[in-house]
């Protein structure tokens, strides 16, 4: 198992994969989005032999790999300056922590 996750962790974690290189995170999202769309047209034709299933496959790219950066930056940012979640915007309605 551990062999699986260190195959798919080269491929699709970009702080793991050449990507790494890019030291732009938002950049470095950008390409994985690019890659992510090229692929789902791959096997859009590849498999199904139909472009109209390329549209639900790329926004399904999209969503995944948004959601899974998304994810890792709220976790660095917890991580690294958790301050940051210590604005009126997490605090109750009389400006205090609940």
């Amino acid at each position: 198992m551990n062999y699986l996750k260190k195959i798919w962790g080269s491929i699709m974690d970009s702080s793991i994969n050449p990507l790494s290189n890019i030291i732009d995170i938002r950049i470095r999202h950008m390409v994985m989005q690019i890659l992510a769309f090229m692929w789902s047209a791959v096997f859009s034709l590849y498999i199904f032999d139909a472009l109209y299933i390329f549209k639900f496959t790329a926004i399904a790219h999209a969503l995944l790999i948004a959601a899974v950066f998304i994810t890792a930056f709220t976790f660095n940012r917890a991580k690294n300056k958790p301050e940051i979640f210590d604005h009126k915007f997490f605090r109750g309605k009389d400006g205090e922590h609940e």
